[in-house]
């Protein structure tokens, strides 16, 4: 009986830990300016997608509008030519002390832009671009979005530093 109980007690964290791993983790980092509070909220993906799927449908879905419907397909080869093609540097803006550069590198889409003291970067993987993308209608679910999250693991998606020294990322593992 105590073997049982043991071999319980074991398996359940192990086949827990196993899942998150599986399927992964999402860490919202946010640090203060000067010192302030720092903190790390790990949210793991399993858990978002079984929250978004309790959220009535009417608040979760973003309606992108009648004529994004004909543009779609559009973006839709857009993105899979996008992902076929070399990678290199698709825009860059520069002025004095301002820079934003769009630059395609695997399946990546990477966006800089650096103000000053204030810096943005964000990646997102074309292939969860893809994913979000509606099939049909007009309309993206919260829950097909964090579903897509999947595509983006071990990527940090997007990292802004203010110019007193705060930061945010947001990173999938």
């Amino acid at each position: 009986m105590l073997k049982m109980v043991l071999i319980g007690a074991v398996a359940v964290p192990a086949i827990a830990a196993g899942s998150v791993a599986a399927t992964g983790v999402v860490v919202v980092d946010v640090k203060e300016a000067r010192g302030g509070h720092h903190f790390v909220v790990p949210v793991p993906l399993a858990l978002a997608q079984v929250a978004a799927a309790f959220v009535p449908e009417n608040k979760t879905r973003l309606h992108l509008g009648r004529d994004a419907e004909k543009y779609l397909p559009v973006a839709r080869q857009v993105l899979s030519a996008l992902a076929e093609a070399e990678d290199g540097e698709l825009v860059r803006v520069e002025e004095p002390g301002q820079k934003v550069t769009i630059r395609k590198e695997g399946d990546m889409v990477r966006v800089s832009v650096d103000d000053g003291d204030e810096h943005v970067k964000v990646q997102v993987p074309i292939s969860l671009a893809l994913a979000v993308l509606p099939s049909s209608g007009t309309q993206v679910s919260a829950s097909q979005a964090v579903f897509a999250l999947q595509h983006a693991r071990l990527t940090e998606v997007v990292n802004v530093q203010g110019r007193d020294g705060e930061q945010v990322s947001v990173t999938v593992y």
